[in-house]
């Protein structure tokens, strides 16, 4: 039997290490990011002619990472709110993601977007609301096995908008 993992655990606001977390986690990747074995490589879901939804839509994507990388994080663009900034969020779906080869899901019930963000602003767009984020780390890197393949299920929330999920991974050369 396996005591549950509240999804909060994964809210930079509320994990018990607040203010802590991102340094933890960052002395465990320190040495990945000098280590030439490995290089920075991005994958988004869905594929940049797919991102755009419909309100409620569900959507199935597959992803393949190359096995022996490790995934470390999550890169979710937030939307500026002018009016109250400190409500900055990003778009509102769910997301469940299942490591195909192991046939796991990493998520008991689909994930709200929210819980994926990590609003530390890197840079906001000139041209639009949009802002970069440091990424919302994983507690420990996940390290892609078999033939890395991923099934990204994603379900829209009430409005038609543009959705995407950035995986940051660091992939073995």
């Amino acid at each position: 039997m396996t005591t549950p993992i509240s999804p909060l655990t994964l809210n930079p606001l509320s994990r018990d290490t607040w203010g802590n977390y991102d340094a933890s986690v960052i002395a465990q990747l320190a040495l990945l990011a000098a280590d030439p074995c490995y290089t920075m490589k991005f994958y988004k879901a869905p594929s940049s002619d797919q991102e755009v939804m419909a309100a409620n839509a569900f959507a199935t994507y597959g992803m393949r990472i190359t096995p022996g990388s490790l995934i470390f994080g999550f890169y979710l663009p937030c939307v500026m709110n002018e009016e109250r900034p400190w409500t900055s969020a990003p778009n509102q779906f769910w997301v469940q993601i299942t490591d195909v080869d192991l046939n796991h899901k990493w998520f008991s019930d689909p994930l709200a977007s929210l819980f994926l963000a990590n609003f530390k602003p890197t840079f906001m767009s000139q041209i639009s609301t949009n802002m970069g984020s440091f990424p919302n780390l994983l507690a420990s890197p996940y390290p892609v096995v078999g033939r890395g393949a991923f099934k990204i299920d994603i379900q829209n929330g009430p409005t038609a908008q543009r959705n995407e999920l950035v995986f940051g991974v660091l992939e073995v050369c």
